[in-house]
């Protein structure tokens, strides 16, 4: 895989919570068109890894998106807005909404109205 083929790159990724380290310096790479799971037993670390990529918990090593380091103080809300997302599995965050006011909820860092009109008609 060439350099521009790379759209996440992780390298020595290490979260700890407290004392107790509950990713161990992991590494991966996820190109262009690639479709990549995380699979492990409850407690492995995948919602860990998850949460390091979306900035949401502090880490040690480098993840690289798009080209651009995502430093370790770099706000969520910019790694949204650079493309990355951290949608948690049957949180039911926004349950008393309806699908298409999630769906606005979700378009609110986006400026291009118009194809995010055509997104909701093709969803």
């Amino acid at each position: 895989m060439t350099p521009s083929d790379r759209i996440l790159v992780v390298s020595n990724l290490r979260v700890s919570y407290d004392r107790i380290r509950a990713v161990d310096d992991i590494s991966f790479e996820v190109g262009k068109g690639e479709i990549v799971t995380l699979i492990g037993a409850n407690g492995a670390g995948k919602s860990s890894i998850l949460r390091a990529i979306s900035g949401l918990v502090p880490y040690s090593g480098s993840i690289i998106y798009s080209g651009n380091e995502l430093r370790k103080n770099i706000a969520a809300d910019q790694i949204v807005a650079a493309g990355i997302a951290h949608v948690p599995e049957g949180r039911g965050i926004f349950g008393n909404l309806t699908v298409l006011e999630n769906l606005k909820i979700a378009t609110w860092q986006r400026k291009d109205k118009e194809q995010i009109a055509k997104d909701f008609e093709n969803v």
